[in-house]
């Protein structure tokens, strides 16, 4: 690519994993789009392969924008989580932009949902 040719612009999107004793806490910024549904799930099953105990966080406060194939991303993950038996606790406060699309589509009766990433480790 030359100089003058530029890459497309990211999308705004960033993943932190860290574990919390055993505890695997994988942290999500940014908008989980189209473009950024599959690097979600990614990140999720990281955090499951990392967790030492029967459960990992996935923490969405700091999350712009959750878009249709970001909650399809979301609900496969937590599929695949009970699956490994390693239940996914997902951490959204109030924020609006996660809260609202997860209780339109009815994922709030599935998701194991917490206020705070401390609520979600102490379960």
């Amino acid at each position: 690519m030359s100089e003058l040719e530029q890459e497309p612009a990211a999308p705004t999107f960033r993943v932190e994993h860290r574990m919390v004793g055993d505890a695997a806490v994988v942290a999500v910024y940014g908008e989980i789009d189209g473009e950024t549904a599959e690097l979600l799930a990614a990140a999720v099953r990281e955090g499951l392969q990392r967790t030492r105990v029967p459960f990992c966080v996935l923490d969405l406060t700091d999350v712009d924008y959750l878009g249709g194939a970001g909650l399809k991303a979301l609900a496969a993950s937590n599929g695949e989580a009970e699956n490994r038996r390693e239940p996914l606790r997902v951490v959204v406060d109030s924020n609006r932009p996660v809260i609202r699309p997860i209780e339109i589509t009815g994922l709030e009766e599935v998701l194991a949902l917490y206020h705070s990433v401390e609520e979600a480790l102490a379960g």
